[in-house]
């Protein structure tokens, strides 16, 4: 799936009415948000086996050196076996998990991904419509159990069902992750309250949503830092990290698959639909050249119906138009746009100085400074957070 490019403001469209009328139209579950609403499945059909032996053991054997002989010994299966969504996605975990460890897990890395792996990881990405790649859907929505499935799901009780190198730095970075999810779900159904709220010319429900929105993005804030609880920065940079990494110019060759090698970004915050839907609920466009194609890009690497979710808020009413249209009238709701907005400002402070204490520090040639998706992440989290800032209304 190629994205198409950000339509610029002078040019969008905006509809009178909300496209978005209930969540679980695309994929979002009421209480979880992104998250699945059904815990990932952890074991998939006895035909698939081989899959599952390599995927338990894949810290050992790039440990042993010998991930990419067993990869390369492995059956051709096909995944027109897997018989529900939830099988689909655990194969999707197994298989890209596979493909990453195989191109990074020796000195080396490789330019071509051997048949028993990249037939059916090329053939069940196209039927998700997501990249081939271990990205934010896999590696994190879709990797993880419960711990006590008495229990809710909480950032407390789960644990990881694929890591590349184990340990609890590792599975901490992905597991704290699915917390920042969690503690944006609460703002999903926000964010359709307000546009329904704009649509109704109700000031009182708008004002309520945009409070509502700047407390749930401030915990968000509290998650997203809260990574540094378990995961060690210099751990994340040189051991977590390389397992992340897209594949550059001239690309990955699919063995087996007849097309030209892929050229793919690795896994990146940008790939969560969360911080991308309160940008869109909020009305916060990103036009700059260093912001906007690489935004719009992530989205191919998103679960197909959360894609639709970012497309529908875009497309439906200007909460900023409505609130800039009606400050006069009331100003109450012209601050609870702007608390919502400076909840954003402060979110992208923050990841900024996080990236600079687990990647920038590191660092010492300027040309390797990339985040893991590929972009110069020092100008790109800058310029999100210049342009967020620029929505704010006197």
């Amino acid at each position: 799936m190629i994205p198409e490019t950000t339509i610029p403001e002078t040019t969008r469209i905006r509809a009178t009415r909300p496209r978005v009328a209930r969540l679980g139209e695309y994929a979002i579950d009421a209480e979880r948000g992104f998250v699945p609403g059904e815990d990932p499945v952890d074991a998939l059909p006895v035909y698939y086996e081989p899959w599952e032996r390599l995927g338990r053991n894949i810290a050992a054997l790039i440990m042993t050196g010998r991930l990419r002989p067993a990869v390369e010994s492995l059956p051709v299966l096909t995944p027109d076996r897997l018989r529900s969504a939830g099988e689909q996605e655990r194969a999707m975990l197994l298989l890209c998990c596979l493909a990453n460890a195989y191109v990074w897990g020796a000195e080396t890395p490789v330019d071509t991904l051997p048949a028993p792996v990249a037939r059916p990881l090329y053939a069940l990405a196209r039927e998700l419509d997501r990249a081939p790649i271990a990205a934010h859907a896999s590696i994190v929505l879709n990797n993880w159990r419960r711990i006590d499935a008495g229990e809710p799901l909480s950032k407390s009780n789960i644990d990881t069902q694929v890591t590349f190198l184990g340990g609890v730095d590792e599975k901490w970075f992905y597991l704290a992750t699915v917390g920042v999810e969690l503690a944006g779900a609460p703002g999903l159904p926000l964010l359709v309250q307000a546009q329904h709220a704009v649509a109704a010319e109700d000031h009182a429900r708008l004002t309520e949503a945009l409070f509502g929105i700047r407390s749930v993005v401030d915990q968000v804030t509290d998650a997203f830092l809260d990574v540094e609880s378990w995961c060690d920065h210099y751990v994340f940079y040189h051991r977590i990290r390389p397992f992340l990494t897209g594949w550059s110019a001239p690309g990955l060759r699919f063995e087996g698959v007849d097309r030209e090698p892929l050229v793919l970004a690795g896994g990146s915050a940008a790939q969560s639909s969360l911080i991308q839907a309160f940008d869109a609920g909020l009305d916060i466009p990103h036009e700059h050249e260093t912001t906007a194609g690489f935004l719009t890009g992530m989205r191919a690497y998103m679960p197909a119906p959360h894609r639709r979710f970012l497309e529908d808020l875009e497309a439906g009413p200007s909460v900023r138009g409505y609130v800039e249209r009606h400050r006069s009238i009331s100003p109450r709701l012209c601050v609870a746009y702007n608390e919502a907005v400076e909840s954003l400002v402060r979110l992208r402070a923050q990841h900024i100085g996080i990236t600079g204490r687990y990647i920038k520090r590191f660092q010492r040639d300027e040309e390797t400074a990339k985040g893991t998706g590929g972009s110069d992440f020092v100008s790109f989290l800058r310029k999100s957070r210049e342009e967020t800032t620029e929505r704010l209304l006197p």
